[in-house]
Order: C-alpha cells, then sequence, then structure tokens
C-alpha cells in the first residue's frame, strides 16, 4: 500500500496524515512551520527536529545543515515492514537539494507501505516522483477527503489482516 496525497492548501492533507496515524504503526516526518510562519522544520516522528527553511525578507530560504541532519536520518532511517512511513510534506525546498531527494527515493524504496505528502505544483522532483516510482497519486480536496480517508484505513485493515498473528499461526 503506497499513496502520494496532493491537493491545494487547506484541503485537509496534514489532516488526513493525523487521522492515519491513529490506524497504524508509523515512522518518518513532518515538516510545520513555528507560529510566526517564519521557520520551517522537519520533525521526525523519532524525536529528531532540524531547522530547514527560514524566511529571509519574505523568501523562504534553505538552512543547508538542517538538511544535511535530515538526509542522515532519513537516510538510515528503520522502516519495519509493518510500519507506514509517513512524509507529509515534500515540497519546493527538496529541489534544491539532490541529497535529500535521495534520500526520498531511497526511503520510499525501503518501505512496504508509505503515504507521502507532496505540495501541489510544478516542481521537478515531485513530478519524477509522479512519474518514476509507481505509487497512486491522489488528489485530495474538501469533497472527496472521507472517501479517501475510508480508502486508505481499508487498505490498511486489509494489509493488518495479511499479517501474521503473534502467536505464529499465519494470521488465523
Amino acid at each position: 500500500m503506497k499513496f502520494f496525497i496532493t491537493g491545494e492548501r487547506n484541503s485537509g492533507k496534514s489532516y488526513l496524515v493525523e487521522r492515519v496515524k491513529a490506524l497504524a504503526k508509523f515512522t518518518g516526518f513532518e515538516t510545520r512551520f513555528d507560529e510566526d510562519l517564519v521557520d520551517l522544520s522537519i520533525s521526525f516522528f523519532n524525536g529528531n527536529s532540524f531547522l530547514i527553511g527560514s524566511r529571509d525578507n519574505g523568501r523562504l530560504k534553505m538552512v543547508d545543515e538542517g538538511f544535511s541532519s535530515a538526509v542522515k536520518l532519513l537516510g538510515a532511517i528503520e522502516i519495519p515492514s509493518d510500519h507506514l512511513l509517513i512524509m507529509d510534506e515534500i515540497g519546493f525546498l527538496e529541489e534544491d537539494s539532490p541529497e535529500f531527494q535521495q534520500a526520498v527515493v531511497s526511503a520510499l524504496r525501503r518501505a512496504r507501505h508509505c503515504l507521502c505528502v507532496l505540495r501541489k505544483g510544478d516542481f521537478s522532483f515531485i513530478g519524477h516522483l509522479k512519474s518514476s516510482m509507481g505509487i497512486r497519486s491522489i488528489e485530495l480536496t474538501p469533497e472527496n477527503r472521507e472517501q479517501v480517508f475510508g480508502r486508505i484505513a481499508r487498505e490498511i485493515e486489509r494489509e493488518r489482516a495479511l499479517l501474521p498473528s503473534p502467536g505464529g499461526d499465519e494470521g488465523i
């Protein structure tokens, strides 16, 4: 089960991710601005957080040190087969970091399951992901977000049913 989710701002992409996190074991990261919308950080679900962007005269600039730290962590992140890899979100700053792009692609290839939020727009790396990874892409809208959540929830439940039970009875 692998999905790319895209959509307009405020379509509910991050809310969808929060709802899905309640249904499955997960690993990965989320990116968030501070309350002043100046600094952008990447926060890994294992507790590590790095500043990756900062506004300068209204323009968001990449913070190299933060991206370098994130590359190392993402490149080495363990993704158990029963975990969902969550990346919320891949945006335009990644255009300037080929190393981070490689770490994203590597993580997607290592993951059995993923939910990756992609910023909507014309970005070469995002276009490359959509065209070359063989992953279903869904555009989220306020009108379809419940349907999309239901679809992902059903996929998670279906995958869970295929996992062997801890007692070793192959899930029966």
